[in-house]
């Protein structure tokens, strides 16, 4: 693999994870949990995309579309039943709650679904083939809405009262709400928003690879470790995350260790040892805690008061 395919590989694993990583980061900076449930919802997501597409029949485009809603709109659901009479419980005790809403969802889709693996029925392209990588059309595509849902997201959190409100709402919940900020209808948009995202995210990812109940399960650790590495709470720090770990992924697996172990050809060792694509989660864990070791709050995370 030459070096230009591992950066395009790169840039289209860290549009998977922006969509992702942004949701959950934006749930956390508001309510102060980490959402175990996150990519759980991005499972529903794909799901009800595959039902849409592949089982009524409706356009790709338009079946992710109305998944991605619909799964926002439930979202909303779980949180007025289960998380706002939690509101002022301690973090720990939400951050359980939402593993046990994340097993309900998990189990709720093997339920329907079954538990073998499913692929949607995409047409076959031709892949887009050059001198120097080798991208299909759904990759492009997974690109530019991940670019997509960063400018967006920009632009609503900078240019918009909703935007002003959630950054108000971010930093003094209590003040924002003296100042006639109705901070349960954030919470509310931010659910709707982040989930929608997240469930962009995992038909993007299904639709390159399979689908399959335990999903969720599988991409949490990746989500999680670029959201923190980007600095938790943090929008702009979940897309850096994001690029470093879809970077720091591809280049572990594309780079040759023989030259560390045998100090440069100083020792008679002359064995390729690649990462096997099995240990990629490994890659994160090691990036994570690297980082994490230099800058605990992350790479744009904020300075704790007090």
């Amino acid at each position: 693999m030459i070096f230009t395919q591992v950066i395009v590989n790169s840039i289209i694993r860290a549009s998977e994870l922006t969509l992702l990583s942004l949701g959950l980061t934006m749930v956390y900076d508001i309510l102060k949990f980490a959402n175990f449930a996150h990519t759980e919802f991005a499972v529903v997501g794909a799901y009800l995309a595959f039902f849409l597409s592949v089982t009524l029949g409706l356009p790709t485009v338009p079946a992710a579309v109305i998944a991605a809603v619909a799964t926002g709109f439930l979202a909303i659901l779980i949180d007025k039943a289960v998380f706002k009479r939690m509101r002022n419980s301690a973090g720990i005790v939400i951050m359980v709650t939402s593993m046990g809403v994340g097993i309900a969802l998990r189990n709720t889709v093997r339920a329907i679904w079954g538990a073998d693996s499913r692929s949607y029925t995409l047409a076959l392209e031709r892949p887009i083939v050059t001198q120097w990588f080798r991208i299909t059309s759904l990759q492009v595509w997974i690109i530019v809405v991940g670019a997509a849902a960063m400018i967006l997201f920009h632009l609503l959190l900078h240019y918009t009262r909703l935007g002003k409100a959630m950054r108000a709402s971010s930093d003094n919940p209590e003040l924002a709400q003296a100042s006639g900020i109705a901070t349960e209808t954030i919470v509310t948009y931010v659910w709707f928003i982040a989930i929608t995202f997240a469930s962009l995210g995992g038909t993007l990812i299904a639709m390159e690879t399979y689908i399959v109940p335990y999903m969720g399960f599988a991409i949490i650790i990746p989500v999680f470790c670029a959201t923190i590495m980007g600095g938790i709470g943090n929008p702009y720090g979940a897309m850096l995350g994001a690029l470093v770990l879809g970077f720091a992924e591809n280049l572990g697996l594309y780079f040759n260790f023989e030259k560390i172990f045998n100090l440069g050809g100083l020792l008679p060792f002359s064995r390729d040892l690649f990462i096997p694509t099995g240990y990629k989660p490994a890659i994160s864990f090691v990036i994570l805690i690297f980082v994490l070791l230099i800058r605990p709050r992350g790479i744009l995370g904020k300075e704790k008061e007090g």
